[in-house]
């Protein structure tokens, strides 16, 4: 996916794994993967603003639980969510 380097705190990191956009928040340290496409209008989330555990999608404003993928603004939609590893400095996604 990257470097940690790359991902300091407060930062958010996305690639195309297997056809998905999957992004990875670096929130107090914690890393988070998390599918990228807002069920929306499949806006990408990585550039959205992060507050606590709760990234909002920068061009409707959907809300998701970065913990568990949840929709917290229409709560019968749920992104797919990624255990995320690093590895000597490298981070990895489980898929």
């Amino acid at each position: 996916m990257g470097k940690i380097s790359e991902l300091p705190p407060g930062s958010s990191l996305e690639k195309r794994i297997l056809a998905r956009r999957v992004a990875v928040f670096n929130v107090d340290g914690e890393l988070f993967g998390i599918e990228s496409d807002c069920k929306h209008m499949k806006a990408s989330l990585k550039k959205g603003k992060v507050e606590g555990l709760v990234v909002t999608c920068p061009w409707h404003s959907w809300k998701y639980n970065l913990k568990t993928g949840q929709c917290l603004t229409v709560d019968k939609f749920k992104l797919k969510t990624y255990q995320v590893e690093v590895e000597n400095g490298d981070i990895f996604v489980k898929i």
